[in-house]
Parts: structure tokens; C-alpha cells; sequence
């Protein structure tokens, strides 16, 4: 029942709010305050409740008629709050793109899990499997960024064509390819995430809010005089050890630390969470745009969640900051950054991807 009434005013669960919510909670406020002066009884214990619990010294008095006067307005407008969700949850065309890299393949994502905002919108499903170039020896990740590139290519089609379309993204995906993703597709107006719940093996988008404080924290953790590069490591899911970023990034260089006070897995759950990493993770882009020569590579070693790797390659300029690498992992692999991808860069694919050889003491 309670979930009925949830949905009647808009708000489903924290992600599903559709925009004739707010016009549906004043109209059933001003409905039951009207129902409540129209109904003696009702009214009464209502206003006695509320004079106890708040010493508010409401009349007991009001005429039957300010009811009507109420209800009529509240009618109008939670009518208008239906309309207004057709009007506002039916306009563009919802693309969901399954970004893979990794084998067996993600399920796709089921229709009764798209956004209650999304529904109403004509659906189009969009496949980037790379995984056939990335479960061979040896990888071939140049293939890869080749295939991605027409998800690029698609995906700017789809916005040339229809303005008002939104996208969603899940997947399991290599991360370079993540940021490479989020970076082509930076300037889309809207786009909803989605994650894997490890419980019901199912996809679910992000929720609204800020959810659990993760308490992000960017530090500079060493800054030379002359630096030959920027290097940042992100650590949600796991830390990133110095040592092997040592391996493959000849110093001296500036580096950064973003990371949250526990890194571990599944702790990115809400859209704030996101948000206030990505606000962080610019901010430090900016800093080395501002503060170093344009020259000098930023090189990014992240562990989290496909959908925070996917955001934060979103705020990544192409026309504004310094070239950005960001590598991959294996630990199987001497050294375990084995190989990585300019993601600032749009082609050709055999430039894109960079293969770091060990570093000499």
C-alpha cells in the first residue's frame, strides 16, 4: 500500500522520482487539508493532534466551505502532475549502452530495472563488446579502442539527431576503456548509472542523494620543482600501490592521491557519492592545467566501480587539459601496468595505446 501511494506522488524509490512529483505532493496536501475541514471528525482529531504535539492553538472552527476551496486547487493539480509526467518522461529516446570487455558477458539490462523516468521513452540498446580482443594472449587493446570508437561515433550521431535523448551505461569493462568511454560521450545532458548488485545478480541504477559519507580526499602528495609528469592514483575499491606506479612513470613527477577514508568494494551506491569524487578529480585536472607546462602527461591509476571509472572520464577536456593516460591492471603482469590508453586523444587507435616498459633504477 505504501508503495502504491509512493508511486501515485512520483517518488518509487530514491532514483525514480518523475518531474509531476512536486505538483502531486502540494495537490494531495492541499486534497487532505481540504478533506480534513470538510470532515468534522476528521478534522478534529487532525487539528487536536497537531495543537497537542505543536501548541499551534489551531481553530476547531473553520467552516465546511474552506475544504472545498481546497480540494478543487489540489484536484487541478495533481492532475497536472500526470500530465506533466507524460509531457516530461516521454520526449527523446533512452540509449543503453552494455560497455564489455571481459568474458562471460553482463546480462543486459532488464526493462523493469530502467528508470520509471526512462519508460515512457522509445528504448535502444546499444552492444560494445571488446571482450574478443581481450580474452586472447596476447590482449590486443588497439583493436579494442578501434572497436570503441564507433560507440563514439554512434553515440554523437544519436545526439546530433535528437537533443533531448538521454543515455544509461553499465558493464564490465577494462578501465581504460571506462574513461575513454566517459570522455567521448562528456557533454551528454543526461545519463544514468547503473551497477551490478552481487546479491541478486542484477543491474541497478545509482541512487539519488548523497548516501553513505565516503568522505573523499585529494592530496598532493609530492610536488618537485621540475616535474616530468602528473601522476594520480584513485584508490575506492583497493589502494594503488606507489611501488608500481614506480615501474613505469620515471620521476621525478607531481603526483595525487583520491581516495575515500576506507577503499572497498560496493561502497559507491548514490549519485552524490559520484559527484563529490568527479568535483575532486577536476579539480586536480585543473590544478596541473594551471600550475604546469601543457607539455606534461597526467598519468591515472584507478580501482572502483565501472560506472565512478565511466563518470570521471566524463570530466576529462580533450581542448583544455594535458594529455591523460589512464592504465590498466593485471597483477599477473611484470609490470602489473601493463599496458594503457590516451584518452584525450580520439585516433588513430595505434597511438592511443601506450605499452610502458619497466623503468631502470
Amino acid at each position: 500500500m505504501m508503495k502504491f501511494i509512493s508511486r501515485l506522488f512520483g517518488k518509487g524509490d530514491d532514483t525514480d522520482n518523475l518531474p509531476g512529483g512536486p505538483y502531486r505532493v502540494v495537490g494531495g496536501a492541499l486534497i487532505l487539508g481540504g478533506i480534513a475541514v470538510v470532515s468534522p471528525g476528521f478534522r478534529d482529531a487532525l487539528l487536536a493532534y497537531l495543537n497537542n504535539t505543536w501548541k499551534l492553538g489551531l481553530s476547531l472552527d473553520a467552516p465546511w466551505w474552506i475544504g472545498l476551496l481546497l480540494i478543487g486547487p489540489g484536484i487541478i493539480l495533481f492532475v497536472l502532475g500526470f500530465i506533466r509526467d507524460r509531457d516530461g518522461t516521454s520526449k527523446g529516446q533512452f540509449v543503453a549502452i552494455r560497455h564489455q570487455s571481459f568474458q562471460p558477458l553482463a546480462a543486459n539490462l532488464p526493462s523493469d530495472t530502467l528508470p520509471a523516468r526512462m519508460r515512457r521513452r522509445k528504448v535502444q540498446f546499444y552492444d560494445c563488446d571488446q571482450s574478443s580482443f581481450m580474452n586472447s594472449q596476447p590482449v590486443d587493446p588497439t583493436g579494442a579502442v578501434r572497436l570503441q570508437e564507433k560507440l563514439a561515433q554512434h553515440i554523437a550521431g544519436v545526439r546530433r539527431s535528437d537533443p533531448d535523448a538521454a543515455l544509461g551505461y553499465y558493464g564490465i569493462v577494462h578501465i581504460p576503456f571506462q574513461f575513454l568511454a566517459g570522455c567521448s560521450i562528456s557533454t551528454f545532458p543526461e545519463v544514468a548509472l547503473f551497477e551490478l548488485n552481487r546479491n541478486d545478480n542484477r543491474w541497478h541504477e545509482l541512487k539519488a542523494g548523497d548516501g553513505a559519507t565516503l568522505e573523499p580526499k585529494l592530496t598532493r602528495v609530492s610536488d618537485p620543482a621540475n616535474p616530468s609528469a602528473a601522476v594520480m592514483r584513485i584508490e575506492i575499491s583497493y589502494p594503488v600501490a606507489p611501488a608500481e606506479v614506480a615501474k613505469i612513470i620515471p620521476g621525478p613527477y607531481r603526483e595525487y592521491t583520491l581516495r575515500i577514508e576506507t577503499p572497498a568494494i560496493d561502497k559507491v551506491t548514490h549519485y552524490g557519492q559520484v559527484h563529490a569524487i568527479c568535483k575532486l578529480f577536476r579539480q586536480a585536472l585543473d590544478e596541473i592545467h594551471n600550475e604546469l607546462d601543457s607539455s606534461l602527461p597526467v598519468h591515472v591509476f584507478y580501482s572502483g566501480p565501472v560506472s565512478l571509472g565511466f563518470s570521471l572520464g566524463r570530466q576529462i577536456s580533450r581542448t583544455i587539459h594535458n594529455r591523460v593516460f589512464v592504465y590498466n591492471y593485471t597483477s599477473q603482469n611484470n609490470p602489473a601496468y601493463a599496458w594503457g590508453v590516451d584518452v584525450t586523444r580520439d585516433t588513430p587507435p595505434t597511438e592511443m595505446v601506450v605499452r610502458p616498459t619497466l623503468v631502470v633504477p
